[in-house]
């Protein structure tokens, strides 16, 4: 069962490139995978490799794995990293996916199953729709504002399709696989008079039959994946703010980080 994954990449005609560089050296424990966007790198904060909501998940995760075991004997959850800031859906199919493929199709594929992917985390899809706003809506909640949203919902719907879907087939029933949904950030910084606009993108209302929020989780529905729902969970001291209007900072990736592992845990 384990070797027919491997099969299985095979046969989807995956290109699979060499491995990409994991934190801490050659990957010999149960692997935490991360992918994403600049939110699931912990960009905003001073140090994103410890305070980004991955590295502070995966400190929490390597706890409760370890909980009723002896420190000697716990095996230590490894993290492979590959998140990117700016990334979008698109982007994540040709930069992340091919790398995060190639680790599960060796990792699950082999003869050992304690050296596993078992958690994959993920967020992404907000640049895409944050993109379209930027380029068609500042001037106006305009018709063509809407539509370009809507085309974005589109797009970003049909990736995340083949992000999800691709990831289940090749990692097969066992792993788990969570993605967020994403909150508002627009009240704490300078757009913060589109704030209930972008509730209606995230959550749907007039002129949004389904919020973005709404294709994430039909998504991870139709591929066996879990969500961390992140609408509502921050506040506005939890932004960077400002002339920023994208990213948590330290507090607000803390919260992040808690939403995954109640879901996980």
């Amino acid at each position: 069962m384990r070797r027919s994954l491997t099969v299985m990449a095979v046969c989807l005609g995956l290109v699979l490139p060499a491995l990409p560089v994991m934190a801490d050296g050659p990957l010999e424990g149960p692997v935490h995978l991360a992918l994403g966007d600049s939110q699931a790198f912990g960009f905003g904060t001073p140090q994103p490799d410890k305070l980004g909501y991955v590295a502070v998940l995966n400190r929490w995760l390597t706890a409760v794995d370890c909980r009723d075991e002896k420190e000697s004997a716990c095996p230590h959850l490894e993290l492979a990293d590959l998140t990117a800031p700016g990334a979008t859906t698109t982007s994540l199919i040709a930069n992340q996916l091919p790398g995060a493929l190639q680790l599960i199709g060796q990792r699950n594929g082999d003869a050992n199953p304690d050296n596993d992917v078992i958690y994959i985390t993920i967020t992404i899809g907000g640049n895409d729709i944050f993109n379209a706003f930027q380029a068609n809506c500042l001037n106006g909640v305009t018709p063509d504002c809407v539509q370009a949203i809507a085309t974005a919902f589109g797009e970003a719907h049909a990736n995340l399709v083949q992000i999800l879907g691709t990831l289940r087939a090749v990692a097969g029933p066992d792993t788990r696989i969570v993605i967020s949904t994403y909150d508002n950030p627009l009240g704490a910084c300078v757009l913060a008079p589109f704030e209930d606009f972008g509730d209606l993108v995230l959550e749907g209302g007039p002129g949004f039959s389904i919020g973005f929020n709404d294709v994430i989780k039909l998504v991870a529905a139709a591929t066996g994946a879990e969500v961390a729902d992140m609408f509502g969970e921050l506040a506005d001291d939890d932004w960077v703010g400002g002339q920023d209007c994208t990213h948590p900072d330290i507090s607000g990736y803390h919260k992040m980080a808690e939403v995954f592992l109640g879901v996980l845990d």
